[in-house]
């Protein structure tokens, strides 16, 4: 009886060592797909402004883009502390490469509002809400222009007399720092390969994040971020 226990704890623990490599494998492939709109990330400053070269009814925006490593897997969010529509935006890797889900949470508050979408060819990221909704954009386009040191999010709802999209209003972000970190002194996240703006340490050595998000990450567990990113640069090589 005590070998078959010992025979049935040793099949058990195999299991559960297979479904962790599983989910880290599943987790990795995520945080792969999300670092194709890692230009994301960082602090934005802009204005809103419903009709094109008008100051007209315009106002002032923020976002603080930063990734967030939790329960439902690496996830991008942004803080809009300005913003006219929502509050929150969270962004995370859908079913298939190119796909993306949006959550936005309203501004007056309630459950987060669904969003699919789709990271095209010319790398404009573009969210759509099915069915739409009369008090939020029903498509929000997201695209880099300068570089990256530009972000231009148009949002956009359905004409009523036609199938044709009309514009809402679109923001206009400049990157605060957009100049930091440029040419050889470039500095990479050691969790995302992006561009590392934070000084984090271990054992005596300094390295890079890209944001609060994954300076967290990294401070949680350090060993396993380091090993990661080796191994990445080591399938680079």
């Amino acid at each position: 009886m005590s070998r078959l226990l010992s025979f049935l704890s040793l099949l058990c623990a195999m299991a559960l060592c297979a479904d962790d490599g599983a989910a880290t494998k599943q987790q990795a492939a995520l945080k792969e797909r999300l670092a194709k709109v890692q230009k994301l990330v960082g602090d934005w400053h802009g204005v809103g402004q419903p009709q094109r070269s008008s100051t007209k009814d315009s106002w002032i925006e923020e976002a603080e883009w930063a990734w967030s490593f939790g329960k439902e897997g690496p996830t991008l969010v942004a803080k809009l502390p300005k913003a006219k529509y929502f509050s929150q935006l969270r962004i995370s890797a859908g079913s298939a490469d190119g796909q993306y889900e949006l959550a936005a949470t309203p501004l007056a508050g309630g459950d987060a509002i669904r969003y699919h979408g789709t990271l095209d060819a010319q790398e404009q990221l573009v969210f759509s809400l099915d069915p739409p909704r009369d008090e939020v954009p029903q498509r929000l386009s997201f695209r880099f222009v300068a570089g990256g040191d530009r972000l231009l999010v148009l949002m956009e709802r359905k004409s009523p007399s036609s199938d044709q999209f009309v514009r809402l209003a679109e923001v206009g972000y400049t990157r605060q720092g957009s100049g930091f970190g440029k040419g050889s002194t470039q500095k990479e996240c050691v969790v995302t390969g992006g561009l590392g703006t934070i000084a984090v340490t271990h054992n005596g050595q300094t390295y890079y994040v890209c944001c609060t998000g994954c300076r967290d990450y990294f401070n949680e567990n350090p060993e396993k971020v380091l090993a990661e990113y080796i191994a990445r640069k080591a399938e680079k090589k």
